[in-house]
């Protein structure tokens, strides 16, 4: 928060895995107002249909946790028009292998996209509980520091 806020950058959020703790962490910090301008939750398809134009064949095809669900989010955040400096989506596996229309994604799979200086960036991992106690969150917490990181990375090699 504090480095986007001494560039004053401020950020958009679609997130899915996530559920909002991307926009959680961002609001932990003091002068989160000037940086955070909002984050829709499209935990569930429909929302990512109707709230963000995702294509309900992108979802047929790929997944929901799936790169390309990943990007359509991000271009439907895009077109709210939030004035965003920073747009960021994210979509994966939290628990339970996936085995959605025929596709199996492992437990950790996480994707996100983001798109800064209109230009589009899209990254993708596996991450590792660290303890077999909640490993659960502890994807979630560690999908939220990885996209802060890409976050980083994005600005700064530009």
């Amino acid at each position: 928060n504090s480095f986007l806020k001494e560039r004053q950058l401020t950020i958009a959020t679609a997130e899915s895995i996530t559920a909002g703790m991307l926009c959680s962490a961002i609001t932990s910090v003091a002068g989160a107002s000037s940086v955070l301008k909002g984050g829709i939750v499209t935990y569930d398809e429909k929302l990512k249909v109707k709230l963000l134009g995702v294509k309900p064949e992108t979802l047929a095809s790929y997944s929901a946790e799936s790169a390309e669900t990943t990007l359509e989010m991000l271009t439907g955040l895009i077109k709210l028009d939030l004035d965003a400096s920073i747009y960021v989506s994210v979509t994966g596996v939290a628990s339970a292998p996936v085995n959605t229309y025929q596709l199996t994604k492992p437990v950790g799979q996480v994707y996100v996209a983001i798109s800064y200086k209109n230009k589009i960036y899209s990254f993708e991992t596996i991450l590792q509980p660290e303890e077999a106690t909640d490993p659960r969150n502890q994807i979630r917490e560690k999908a939220v520091s990885y996209i802060f990181d890409k976050i980083y990375e994005v600005i700064i090699s530009l």
